[in-house]
């Protein structure tokens, strides 16, 4: 049930006329009824194990408050174990065929298995289930009823590609559940028609391109192409998951609940590490706290183990996001950026005004080439074609166009819009629906721009394909 398809419509106004007509726990009791439906519109059989995993966090949840409050040291069994467990039912569908691929590979040996099918969101319900436990150890979540932790990873909006949810995020937003008031609606629907067209309009448009180009033998792709791709790419993975994140926002708004922002105009960015400021902010979050300031303190003084944990925390960032050394590389591509900046931020620092904002300035450019070109092993469907893509966007070699003059000319204009309008249209949604101001003329004017955004729709629908996310 993709969020761009009819039947997610129609989904959507059976379930939301019901969620606002309900109240306290039987509004929850919706919610999670319906957050099971849509699971089960994918495949039924992993509902499952979205249940099985919440009844078991929620368990461990228990135990570790147990030891907690008694003052003794907690258990490995109660502790550490649960989240193990979980990471190792995540690493079972996600990595083991890719595992035993390279122990082929390596080995010389002939290992098979059957096809494993990787249940919809898993990666990020299980990070969910992970970091409850984590802030139960440290004593900064508080338990909730069984019901009302099973919508925290299952709630639908949010249960495919995130944002990815804290329980100390998510369960304030119960307490206070209520009725959203119409400029809350009314907001709700602003956004998810503006996900809407980024994703149908933008992203996929953009698919037709990079697909094509991604496709090609490697080799045949020259500087030019090479450059065009990579910059499409990049807008076509932030059109997407952009465009998730607003629709999710948008219902979730028009169920009552906010949701935390996930995007803040990540090509923006003024270094590596901003960039992961602005981009997919939650996992960013995730990663940091749970991660990256541990090893730190582990660390100490020591400057130079603190950029090999970057490198790796990062490493693993890729490896997440899919089974695939080229997802590894991006990880630690990105890890290595972050250090090279903090390097060059500790030389120039202590420069005065005169030199360094100049090298400030240089380095913002050369950090978004960087950044930007760290998507081909991300996109490339093998290291050999990344290698050669990233050949000929260095050297330079070859500036012959071998696609559609449209093709670059649309490639153009999404990244225009990019720069001149997305800034406006981010401001725009991300707003207080409480404190802006909706007059008659304002109210009105909507209907007609909703008319041309569904006309847009059905002229770039392209059979409902799947956001890129869904498969991590």
């Amino acid at each position: 049930m993709l969020f761009t398809s009819f039947t997610y419509i129609l989904f959507l106004c059976l379930v939301i006329p019901l969620v606002r007509s309900t109240e306290g726990v039987w509004r929850e009791r919706v919610l999670l009824g319906a957050s099971l439906v849509y699971y089960a519109a994918w495949d039924v059989r992993f509902v499952a194990l979205l249940l099985a995993l919440g009844v078991f966090t929620h368990a461990a949840g228990h135990r570790i408050a147990a030891a907690r409050k008694s003052g003794t040291k907690p258990r490995f069994g109660n502790a550490t174990a649960p989240v193990v467990a979980i990471l190792l039912v995540l690493a079972a569908f996600k990595y083991t065929r890719w595992l035993m691929e390279l122990q082929n590979a390596l080995g010389g040996t002939q290992f098979t298995l059957p096809k494993i099918i990787l249940p919809l969101g898993i990666s990020f319900f299980t990070f969910e289930c992970v970091s409850y436990l984590l802030d139960v150890q440290k004593g900064g979540a508080e338990l909730t009823p069984l019901r009302r932790f099973l919508l925290f990873p299952a709630y639908f909006p949010h249960l495919v590609a995130g944002p990815i949810l804290r329980i100390k995020e998510f369960a304030p937003e119960l307490d206070k559940l209520r009725r959203a008031t119409w400029l809350e609606t009314l907001a709700g629907i602003d956004r998810i028609v503006i996900g809407l067209l980024k994703k149908v309009v933008l992203a996929d448009s953009l698919a037709l391109f990079v697909d094509q180009g991604f496709s090609a033998s490697p080799g045949r792709v020259g500087a030019l192409d090479a450059w065009a791709l990579t910059i499409s790419f990049a807008l076509q993975i932030f059109f997407d998951f952009s465009g998730y994140s607003d629709i999710a926002i948008g219902v979730s708004r028009m169920v009552g609940i906010r949701l935390p922002e996930n995007f803040n105009l990540p090509y923006h960015a003024e270094s590596p590490s901003d960039f992961w400021n602005r981009w997919h902010m939650t996992l960013s979050r995730w990663v940091r706290d749970y991660l990256f300031f541990p090893l730190n303190m582990r660390a100490g003084k020591r400057v130079w183990l603190r950029y090999v944990f970057l490198v790796l925390v990062m490493s693993f960032v890729g490896l997440w996001h899919g089974a695939g050394v080229g997802f590894v590389i991006w990880g630690a591509w990105h890890g290595v950026l972050m250090v090279l900046h903090r390097v060059a931020q500790r030389r120039v620092g202590h420069l005065e005004d005169g030199p360094r904002i100049p090298l400030e300035r240089v380095g913002r450019v050369v950090s978004l080439i960087l950044l930007v070109a760290a998507w081909v092993p991300f996109r490339a469907p093998t290291l050999a074609a990344a290698t050669a893509m990233l050949r000929a966007m260095f050297t330079l070699r070859g500036f012959r166009p071998a696609y559609s003059i449209n093709d670059y000319l649309f490639a153009l204009a999404c990244l225009a819009g990019y720069v001149v309008l997305v800034p406006r249209v981010e401001r725009f949604v991300q707003r207080d629906p409480e404190t802006h101001e909706v007059n008659g003329r304002t109210f009105w004017l909507r209907a007609p721009l909703y008319a041309l955004a569904v006309q847009f729709l059905f002229m770039f629908d392209r059979s409902n394909i799947a956001f890129i996310y869904f498969q991590f």
